[in-house]
């Protein structure tokens, strides 16, 4: 579902609401983490928002949404970080150490991984 809801749509945010009903722990844990973003999480932090052990949360997060909450974490960055890409003139570096990631280098392997171009080029790509 993240993925048909952000990548590749050149989206700013993910809509989550369908998790307000179905889970509302979830959903709980997934505002935390759309509202600080740019946190460094662990997997204990996110737990406690939810109300589990890690291990629960994990194993839980990973069964609802298909993916762990560290993954849906790195791809709720990239997809903010194309705003900043196509609004700013901020270097691919400062977006990516303000978007929460560890590099540079990480940041550029997944935006590439998830849109099949690095962010530089898509910058280009949207300033056409």
């Amino acid at each position: 579902m993240l993925l048909k809801s952000a990548v590749g749509t050149h989206t700013q945010d993910i809509n989550v609401n369908i998790y307000k009903t179905i889970d509302p722990q979830i959903y709980k844990t997934i505002l935390a983490l759309k509202e600080d973003y740019k946190h460094s999480w662990t997997l204990n932090e996110m737990a406690k928002v939810a109300n589990l052990s890690k291990f629960q949360f994990a194993h839980y997060f990973k069964d609802t949404l298909g993916i762990s909450p560290y993954s849906w974490l790195q791809t709720y960055r990239v997809v903010r970080s194309q705003e900043m890409l196509k609004k700013t003139n901020k270097t691919v570096l400062k977006i990516a150490m303000d978007c929460g990631f560890s590099s540079v280098t990480v940041y550029n392997q997944l935006f590439k991984r998830l849109y099949g171009i690095t962010p530089g080029a898509f910058r280009e790509n949207v300033n056409k």
